[in-house]
């Protein structure tokens, strides 16, 4: 009886005291169950895990033609160096060093390919689909567990970008981890270790992911509201050490390579990306402010521009009012902190709003939130006999929505039909087995008949398909001479006129092709690529005089 009492006394004094105390997981009394269900709900959100790394490895293995933007991005790893990849890129590209040096590791280390420019992306992307069930089984009950790791595993776009050579899925894994390490404190505030490995988690996730310095600055906003509500002075010196490692890391980036990468490329981007800076008239902001958010943004799991996310919309605010009707304020604010401070950016005209590739950032919390609002509105159904039907109903449109994006990767294993075109007529030309022996006049010899014109599609292509470089083209066997520009170019006539006489001493120019590739998408201006191809076979001279005239004949018409 006594320790009845004790316990009882023990347990009002917790409540009533201040002090660190967990966050339970969000659940939805209407879907609680009993052991048994619980069980098989853990065995399905471990079915969502593995068909999320299924979906995104099978994209990889795939090996999707590299398009426009991989492209422009993979071309700084053919010449340059690791000190190099800090100055300004080529082709208004902007991207963390960290993340640029482990590109070019991977390249280094394996080859210049489709494989090796995207390893680190599949890694992030395979990575966080565990760590978004560990952060969605603290956050969440089971039936809303369930829906937001499925929801994340069958997403387009983090499948889409998991393979890809962009920064995006080390946007999406550099967020996830600093949500997981802060819920893992949220959920038990008397280990400190978990403040000690968000200080260093922090700094490390902002140099390798620009864009997650909004996730990190809403974590550092809940965290300094938690310990402000739960009155543990003792956690404010992490804090503190948080806020200060991130805030400097990032600034360190900014001064390091980021503001030059920015300055280099503004009047570009500012341009390019005035679509997700907020206009200031009310009506137009006011329409922008929905779109946005109806648009790219949400779309997970599918969703378009032009208010084609409008249902996940829904779910994300249904689930956000969730949050905050049950005064999880430090949840809430890790979710919507990060939105504001992206608008503020934007209205400075430093960062977009919206979007898909550039908020993947916010995709772990836009999934885990429309999850919860999901359970929320089946569990608002007033009859028991709908509510599992409904729920089983959801489980089932997100699997065949997975084998639907598998089923459409591999039979159109492209982003672009012109890219896998492209990339088809670059592996037969530079083929040697194939087509003979190719030199490339700009790569191998030093000779850019087309000044200014972009190579970035001839460069990569060539760079994966040839990568035995020639040294001489003058040999005994054929040699075809190639030379790339788009359509409409001005060529340098001196120059080619120079090299047409080298070549001409002692090879005869048998045949001169020009095949048309065309580089744009469907909804791009028309762009057409000109790859203009020379051959050449060694010249047959007569022994003795016969020979030495012709020579003398060619030096004369030389001179």
């Amino acid at each position: 009886m006594n320790v009845l009492v004790e316990a009882k006394v023990a347990a009002a004094r917790e409540i009533i005291a201040p002090g660190p105390r967990a966050v339970p997981p969000v659940d939805v009394p209407a879907l609680a169950i009993d052991d048994a269900g619980r069980r098989r709900l853990d065995a399905l959100c471990w079915t969502f895990v593995g068909v999320g790394i299924a979906l995104r490895l099978a994209r990889y293995l795939l090996n999707f033609p590299l398009w426009g933007d991989e492209l422009m991005l993979a071309q700084n790893f053919l010449d340059r160096g690791y000190l190099e990849l800090a100055r300004p890129l080529s082709m208004q590209q902007i991207a963390p060093v960290p993340f640029l040096w482990i590109e070019l590791t991977a390249v280094k280390a394996f080859g210049f390919s489709e494989w090796s420019l995207r390893l680190w992306a599949i890694l992030c992307g395979l990575a966080s689909v565990v760590l978004f069930r560990d952060l969605a089984a603290r956050v969440l009950g089971k039936a809303p567990m369930v829906l937001a790791v499925g929801i994340f595993a069958v997403s387009y776009y983090p499948i889409r970008h998991a393979a890809e050579c962009k920064p995006y899925a080390s946007d999406l894994a550099a967020s996830l981890m600093l949500l997981v390490l802060f819920v893992r404190w949220c959920q038990d505030p008397t280990k400190r270790r978990w403040l000690g490995a968000l200080a260093v988690a922090g700094p490390l996730a902002v140099a390798l992911s620009y864009p997650t310095i909004f996730v990190a600055g809403g974590i550092g906003l809940a965290l300094a509201w938690r310990v402000w509500e739960t009155r543990d002075r003792r956690a404010w010196p992490a804090v503190m050490l948080y806020g200060a490692l991130v805030g400097g890391a990032f600034l360190l980036s900014i001064g390091l390579a980021a503001g030059a990468q920015y300055a280099a490329s503004r009047d570009f981007m500012v341009s390019y990306w005035a679509g997700g800076f907020p206009p200031w008239k009310p009506i137009e902001f006011l329409v922008w402010l929905i779109s946005k958010h109806a648009g790219e943004m949400m779309a997970y799991p599918v969703g378009d521009e032009n208010f084609g996310s409008s249902l996940t919309l829904l779910l994300f605010v249904i689930g956000a009012v969730a949050l905050m009707r049950r005064r999880q304020w430090s949840l809430a604010l890790v979710v919507l902190a990060p939105l504001a401070l992206a608008f503020v950016a934007a209205a400075m005209h430093r960062y977009p709003y919206g979007g898909a590739r550039l908020a993947q950032y916010y995709a772990p919390l836009a999934c885990l939130t429309a999850g919860l609002g999901g359970a929320c509105l089946i569990g608002s159904m007033g009859h028991v006999w709908a509510r599992r039907p409904a729920f089983v109903s959801a489980v089932a449109i997100l699997l065949v929505l997975g084998g639907c994006l598998l089923a459409r990767d591999m039979a159109h294993p492209y982003k672009r039909l012109v890219d896998y075109e492209h990339r088809g007529f670059a592996r037969w030309l530079w083929d040697p087995g194939v087509t003979g022996r190719a030199v490339s006049l700009r790569t191998d010899l030093g000779l850019d008949l087309y000044p200014g014109t972009p190579m970035e599609n001839y460069r990569c292509y060539e760079r994966i398909f040839s990568p035995r470089r020639a040294e001489c083209p003058l040999d005994a066997r054929l040699v075809r001479c190639v030379a790339y520009c788009d359509e409409g170019a001005q060529r340098d006539e001196a120059a080619f006129a120079t090299w047409m006489a080298q070549m001409t001493r002692s090879h005869e120019l048998t045949n001169q092709d020009t095949y048309r590739v065309k580089l744009n998408g469907p909804r791009e201006p028309l762009r057409i690529g000109l790859y203009q191809v020379y051959e050449f076979q060694p010249k047959r001279l007569d022994a003795g005089v016969g020979a030495t005239a012709e020579r003398q004949t060619g030096d004369a018409a030389q001179r």
